[in-house]
């Protein structure tokens, strides 16, 4: 697994774009307004922003007060040459995920998450279509 990003869960993503694009000064590669993400081109690994709300409805956590202890503010991002068998690799290790691979058309991606002992998020993800 290589770490491709780190993905910031932000309760207030104008706000959070604002610093790290402008206070920072960090280069900003890819914004979707209406999708609410944005993408920092910080090296090898990237930083991404994305609410918190949409994050934990993509991993089906969505009936979680936002500000709940147990929602994320932060996922590690690893990519993997196939999530499939990642996943069934990983659970022969006993590794409890919080979803099966599955399909985000809108991200172009094939992912999976479970959680470390402490339970941080982890996403392992696959392009669609294309490497990158």
């Amino acid at each position: 697994m290589k770490l491709l990003q780190i993905r910031l869960l932000v309760k207030d993503f104008r706000k959070s774009v604002s610093f790290y694009k402008n206070q920072l000064e960090l280069p900003i590669s890819l914004y979707e307004e209406d999708m609410e993400y944005a993408l920092f081109n910080t090296g090898e690994t990237k930083i991404e922003l994305l609410p918190r709300n949409m994050m934990a409805e993509g991993v089906g956590e969505g009936n979680k007060p936002v500000d709940a202890d147990t929602q994320s503010s932060f996922l590690f991002q690893f990519k993997v040459e196939d999530v499939d068998k990642a996943y069934k690799h990983l659970c022969e290790k006993d590794i409890l995920f919080v979803n099966e691979p599955h399909e985000r058309t809108e991200w172009g991606a094939r992912i999976a998450h479970l959680r470390d002992p402490d339970g941080n998020l982890i996403e392992i993800y696959t392009m669609l279509g294309r490497d990158e």
